[in-house]
């Protein structure tokens, strides 16, 4: 083992966290709290598909049926792994959240009403006057339904699964189109270029739908949040072993390495990306959540030259010879706008809640 020996291995002896060093493939050395967890290999064997993946990243993922966040380094010709878990409660521990979500549900949705009503009575000429202010209504009542949801599920104990919850036998490769298909042009309007590579061929998974769409939306979001116009997004399906990588990445300047450690840990700030005060911060530990429900893994990493990317890692799925594969549910959970709007909504511009376009 090159640049880890056995006085830097005691070092780890006593850390209460399980550290692994991997090299060439292999595990090469784990420490007592490693040893003590039945799922994490010996010493000589393989990485698990869930914690395989690149270097100097942070992911999370699930096993044995508990949240767990990985944060790797580079160590020679290898690599250091340090697990930690994620503490079984709420991101937002208030039992009172679901009730004052459900109570709010009314007045926006009375709001919403008013808006469509207002649309109705005005003529051509004032509709055309008054599309910013329009605009910035309809905006806003997204904005709005958008923190709900992620505040919805952020007040979900782990391990509770959503009451919508519905995972089906789909096609990832048709189910990335159809996510594309549902982004390209709202992206486009943001002035930044998104693009689609998927292998031909059909890609079994078991997944909720919308959820996946929820995901994208929400890992395309950061992106456009991280790149100035004229950026390029990138959505990615590739396949390895028994596992899906549905990765985005976008062109940014990539987030500082202090960031990168503590994405996915709610007691250090929520996601990181956002300054104080500017959202939530929730999207990445929602993202993480939503990985758990399906058994996936999910990981962030600066790419080489510049910009980050986001990979979700979900099991491959062989159908019986009678499974029926599901096409995407329509669904309506928007009041009529569509998820990827609402979940875009803090990152697009006015002009994409013009009256005109939301008719």
């Amino acid at each position: 083992m090159s640049d880890f020996n056995l006085p830097v291995a005691q070092s780890f002896d006593c850390m209460p966290e399980p550290i692994l060093y991997v090299e060439g493939g292999l595990v090469q050395y784990r420490n007592p709290a490693a040893a003590r967890l039945a799922w994490l290999p010996p010493v000589g064997e393989p990485l698990p598909e869930l914690l395989e993946g690149e270097t100097d990243a942070t992911r999370s993922l699930t096993a044995e049926g508990k949240p767990w966040t990985a944060v790797s380094w580079t160590c020679g010709e290898g690599q250091l792994l340090r697990l930690s878990p994620v503490e079984e409660q709420p991101i937002l521990p208030n039992d009172r959240i679901p009730f004052l979500l459900q109570r709010l549900r009314g007045p926006l949705a009375g709001m919403m009403s008013s808006g469509e009503l207002i649309r109705t009575v005005l003529t051509a000429d004032q509709k055309q006057k008054e599309e910013g202010v329009l605009a910035r209504y309809s905006k806003s009542q997204l904005r709005v339904l958008r923190m709900l949801r992620l505040l919805e599920l952020a007040a979900l104990p782990e391990g509770e699964l959503p009451y919508d919850y519905t995972p089906q036998v789909m096609d990832l490769v048709g189910l990335c189109r159809w996510c594309f298909h549902e982004m390209e042009g709202l992206v486009n309007m943001a002035g930044r270029e998104i693009t689609l590579k998927v292998p031909r061929r059909t890609v079994y998974v078991k997944c909720d739908d919308q959820m996946i769409l929820y995901l994208v939306c929400q890992l395309v979001s950061n992106a456009l949040r991280a790149t100035e116009k004229g950026g390029k997004i990138v959505l990615r399906l590739e396949l390895r072993r028994q596992r899906a990588y549905l990765s985005v990445e976008d062109d940014g300047p990539g987030l500082p390495q202090e960031k990168l450690a503590c994405l996915f840990d709610p007691s250090r700030g929520g996601d990181g990306l956002r300054d104080i005060g500017e959202g939530l911060s929730l999207g990445i530990p929602v993202c993480r959540k939503i990985v758990g429900y399906h058994d996936g893994s999910i990981l962030l990493r600066n790419l080489p030259e510049r910009g980050v990317r986001a990979t979700v890692s979900l099991p491959l799925y062989q159908p019986r010879p009678a499974t029926v594969c599901e096409t995407p549910r329509q669904i309506d959970t928007t009041n009529g706008f569509g998820v990827a709007l609402r979940e875009l909504s803090d990152v697009l511009p006015e002009e994409c809640f013009h009256p005109e376009g939301m008719d």
